[in-house]
């Protein structure tokens, strides 16, 4: 299985989208920091660090990881049938199974490592920026641990889009399906959150650190202590139960398919 997942990863490499999308996460976190660096610490846009790492949180994982997600999870499946390669992936013997769950794995090591990377940038963008009262290792901890959540909640949330990929015989699909996907979520996340992935992902957020709620109480357009967020408890189990169920319709569907 290994061996697959670093066939995966190399596969990624070598795609030219994978450049671009390092650039454009290097660019979100360059933004939030020269954000920082403008803004005085006198205001309550930018006085403390927890206001720069939900910032450059948001420019990352509430539209740009999913649509990134959504992309690489298409190239992954489609590209087996446009190369006629998954024959010969077959041959080894690996069975439908195993090939999901590697490409799902290397999506769930490229989300984890584009928020790891951007988490890095926006910690030493705090120390760049200074003036920060907050920044000590408590705050650090608290954007490790966001930003570790999104890693692996983000690519959970877009498992039904990963489903589509593997139906699709073209990009256009699950690429438009991704866009649609993201719409009601951008547009009214509260009355979503334990329904819609995406929207329960935002409701884990706020369990993270009180700069993090009130990142999603923002997101969200609700007033802080109002029951329109869902517990969390709910929202997990609901991103794991749509994950499992779009994972076993997914190795179905790639089963019944004819190479």
């Amino acid at each position: 299985m290994w061996t697959i997942i670093q066939t995966e990863i190399l596969k990624l490499k070598r795609k030219k989208m994978m450049l671009g999308t390092f650039i454009l996460t290097t660019l979100l976190a360059v933004i939030a920091v020269e954000r920082a660096c403008s803004i005085s610490r006198s205001s309550s846009y930018m006085d403390s660090f927890g206001d720069l790492y939900t910032m450059a949180f948001k420019n990352l994982a509430t539209v740009f990881l999913p649509i990134v997600l959504g992309m690489f999870a298409t190239s992954l499946f489609f590209d087996e049938y446009k190369n006629n390669t998954l024959k010969e992936l077959l041959i080894i013997p690996v069975s439908k199974g195993q090939l999901y769950l590697s490409k799902i794995i290397t999506m769930f090591l490229l989300s984890l490592g584009l928020c790891l990377y951007t988490y890095i940038l926006t910690v030493l963008g705090g120390f760049i920026a200074g003036g920060f009262p907050d920044l000590n290792m408590q705050t650090i901890r608290q954007a490790f641990v966001l930003f570790a959540e999104g890693g692996v909640l983000v690519p959970l949330a877009v498992l039904p889009i990963v489903f589509l990929a593997v139906l699709g015989k073209s990009y256009l699909l699950p690429i438009g399906a991704t866009l649609l996907y993201l719409l009601p979520v951008i547009i009214l996340p509260a009355p979503l959150m334990g329904i819609h992935p995406l929207a329960s992902a935002l409701c884990v957020y706020s369990f993270s650190s009180p700069m993090a709620a009130d990142m999603v109480y923002s997101l969200s357009q609700v007033v802080e202590g109002t029951s329109a967020i869902s517990e969390y408890g709910v929202c997990l189990i609901n991103m794991v139960i749509v994950g499992i169920v779009s994972s076993v319709l997914s190795v179905i569907a790639l089963k019944k398919q004819n190479l």
